[in-house]
């Protein structure tokens, strides 16, 4: 490894489902992503104030875009509710690749040390649509 060049890890994730039985249960797929998001960093298994210390460095969201719900921009959104300003945003295209292709490109920035601390994340809300 070159010098300078940092080893991506990953170092928790999260998960989140949603399975109304009723309408006014059915959350959207932000609030899906932002719960997996927040799962995520208590799955780090840090103390409350390194958790929140993790989160304030979030450098990086990356986001699959979603087949179900239309948004202009669900990394600023999902930034805004994290309470953080990333450098890097993406919101992906659709497809079935693009969940790992925003891992691989989150692990490259990371060895180049252009990001510290990067969230992928993706959700659907089949569910709340319907």
């Amino acid at each position: 490894m070159a010098t300078g060049q940092k080893t991506p890890v990953v170092i928790a994730i999260g998960e989140s489902k949603n399975r109304p039985q009723k309408v006014e249960d059915a959350i959207e797929p932000m609030q899906l992503m932002l719960q997996a998001t927040l799962k995520a960093l208590k799955d780090a298994g840090l103390a409350a104030i390194a958790e929140k210390e993790l989160q304030s460095n979030i450098d990086s969201i990356s986001v699959v875009a979603t087949w179900t719900w239309p948004y202009a921009d669900l990394p600023g959104l999902l930034s805004q509710k994290l309470g953080i300003q990333p450098q890097h945003t993406v919101y992906s295209e659709q497809g079935g690749n693009q969940p790992m292709k925003l891992v691989d490109e989150a692990a490259r920035r990371i060895l180049k040390g252009e990001s510290k601390v990067a969230v992928v994340t993706g959700g659907e809300a089949l569910a709340s649509c319907k």
